[in-house]
């Protein structure tokens, strides 16, 4: 198509001209905008021939239903695809996203999809407020709004019987799911239609539903289709039961190499009491014998002895039995370590540093299964391996400096150690406090608060305590960078979840970066332009790499679990933990995620290991 009036060409099926902006006279919609539309290739816009009024009328109801919802979706996930276009310039990046998703509003626009149309002309000012046609974009579109009919009393009236007629026919056909898709239209649309039957039939929908999906094994979808019917009244003592052992099944699954010891005595507990549901039998001799397995590869063979013995009172496996005669053999003539003192620092020097750790110290937590708590450890360059802090975690150097924060578990509080001290001190005391990290001139501290809701909440306060702690946005696991930048995990007002990167001392809101709330454990490169973080967005935990100016890269891709990134102070090295090798290290990989190299063994357990972090520092 030309434009009438810069004579520039452009698609056919665009109603604005993408470069002055004009109205075109004749659009031809495309083929998915058609079928969306209903129709069958003629090429017509709605109301014409063939669509009745009511027919229309409905169609903007039911869309109406679910627009916040898409709004919230569109934006988010097309800024977060917006991120992968490289290495550009990040002014030219921000003019580039901004003009693919103009481009987006304007399809949107010719769809008849305005209010999605408005969120795309938005979100480009956003991105570039000098742009010439996003305005216009937004005028177009809600101009369009307005003008459509405002539908009547009557005209609910009648789509909601539509409602319920298709709510009956899915109900009577006992396709429990799509009965509750629709039923929940309807009550959306007006809760006060036949309050009883709809009711009824919506608590037996997700009743069936819900039993449906656990014996089909789709444990998470039965669960919550039970917990919406549990709204609405109580379940009868099978649901109860089928509820229950499916939330024990899920919980205990979800310390699946991560804890061993909760994953045994879940599993265990969940084994006694309904031997035969699901794998139970066969999940807990796995984790007998990868528990067993995980104290042999750290040479603690009386330990492993007794997991591999468990192990075979379920299963008699012939290599097992080996490997259990192996392990007590060499059990009953080693020599036992002491075990060291669980109070003060623990100084001692290694044979060698370990392999690629030539620069530096690396602050990291390691779990104690003696009293059951995480203590921090410092690892020097020069072999040097002090116990900094007992019963805390989550460590952080301070910018090129030798000060350290972190989160005592025993105070509780956030304490900072620095040199010279013999033992670090509590300064912002309380619990639910976490992720502390200091400003790069160590004059004020960022924390994460959780509220009495569980909602999570950066704060900054000043070091030296004369003021209490300003919230400064709803998140967690902020991180101060050489620059001055503050990054954190979090959600903005429309419900759109990321990292966030924001100057707190202006008065301008954060930038967000990503689109999943499980975007976490984020550490700065020394040159402040990057961040590493790890995120399970693709099913898994693995390390990303997030560009500043725009652009992020997956730096692993392991069925294991990869995390908690930290960088090296000259920026070439990456630290991370990792149960690759079937017990928890931590390992060194290049930059650009090459060459992982295991450095240092943690053990087999590292409980809630995703609120943990890494600090290397010079």
């Amino acid at each position: 198509m030309r434009c009438p009036t810069c004579n520039r060409k452009y698609k056919d099926n665009l109603l604005l001209c993408p470069y002055c902006g004009t109205l075109s006279e004749e659009t031809r919609p495309s083929q998915a905008v058609q079928k969306q539309r209903g129709e069958s290739g003629s090429g017509g816009s709605p109301g014409k021939e063939g669509v009745g009024p009511w027919v229309r009328i409905r169609r903007i109801l039911l869309w109406t239903l679910g627009v916040v919802l898409v709004l919230t979706l569109s934006v988010g996930g097309a800024a977060y695809l917006g991120l992968h276009r490289g290495e550009l310039d990040r002014v030219q990046q921000r003019q580039a996203v901004a003009e693919e998703h103009y481009q987006a509003g304007l399809v949107r626009l010719d769809a008849g999809e305005y209010e999605l149309a408005v969120a795309e002309f938005k979100y480009v000012l956003q991105l570039d407020p000098t742009h010439r046609l996003a305005q216009q974009g937004i005028d177009e579109a809600q101009a369009r709004i307005a003008a459509r009919p405002t539908p009547t009393t009557e005209t609910y009236q009648i789509v909601a019987d539509d409602l319920y007629r298709q709510a009956t026919d899915r109900y009577e056909a006992e396709q429990w799911a799509e009965a509750v898709s629709v039923i929940t239209q309807l009550r959306v649309l007006d809760p006060a239609y036949r309050t009883t039957e709809v009711r009824d039939m919506l608590f037996t929908s997700l009743y069936n539903a819900g039993m449906e999906a656990l014996g089909e094994n789709r444990l998470e979808e039965g669960i919550f289709y039970l917990d919406q019917a549990i709204a609405l009244r109580p379940l009868d003592e099978q649901a109860l039961t089928q509820r229950r052992l499916a939330v024990q099944y899920m919980t205990a699954l979800g310390y699946w190499g991560a804890d061993w010891p909760t994953t045994i005595e879940l599993f265990g507990n969940l084994y006694r009491e309904a031997p035969n549901y699901q794998d139970v039998f066969q999940r807990l001799y796995d984790a007998r014998v990868k528990y067993g397995d995980a104290w042999y590869a750290q040479g603690e063979m009386c330990p492993a002895q007794e997991q591999y013995a468990e192990a075979l009172l379920l299963i008699n496996v012939g290599a097992v039995e080996a490997k259990r005669s192996q392990a007590e053999e060499i059990c009953l003539t080693a020599t036992p370590t002491p075990i060291a003192p669980i109070t003060g620092t623990m100084a001692m020097t290694l044979t060698a540093p370990p392999p690629g750790f030539s620069i530096g110290k690396l602050a990291y937590p390691a779990y104690n299964t003696e009293t059951g708590a995480y203590d921090v450890y410092s690892l020097f360059a020069d072999g040097r391996l002090l116990r900094m802090a007992v019963g805390s975690d989550q460590p952080l150097w301070q910018w090129n400096g030798s000060t350290l924060v972190y989160r005592d578990r025993l105070a509780p509080g956030l304490a900072i150690w620095a040199p010279g001290q013999t033992e670090g001190r509590v300064f912002v005391p309380g619990g639910g406090l976490a992720w502390p990290s200091l400003s790069p001139d160590g004059g004020r501290i960022a924390y994460a608060l959780q509220d009495v809701g569980g909602i999570w909440q950066i704060r900054i306060a000043p070091t030296d305590g004369t003021t209490a702690g300003v919230e400064h946005a709803e998140g967690r696991h902020p991180i101060w960078g050489p620059t001055g930048l503050l990054a954190w995990t979090g959600c903005d007002d429309s419900g759109a979840c990321g990292i966030f990167v924001d100057n707190p001392d202006d008065d301008q809101p954060g930038t967000r970066m990503t689109a999943s709330s499980n975007d976490i454990g984020l550490n700065w490169a020394p040159g402040g332009d990057r961040l590493v973080y790890m995120s399970d967005v693709s099913g898994n935990w693995d390390i990303y790499l997030l560009n500043i100016a725009g652009g992020v890269t997956a730096l692993t891709d392991h069925p294991a679990s990869d995390g908690l990134p930290a960088w090296s102070p000259d920026g070439s090295r990456i630290a991370f933990v990792s149960n690759r090798d079937g017990v928890w290290s931590i390992y060194l990989m290049n930059a650009d995620g090459q060459d992982p190299q295991r450095m240092l063994t943690l053990g087999p357990n590292l409980p809630d290991w995703t609120s943990q972090r890494l600090s290397w520092a010079p």
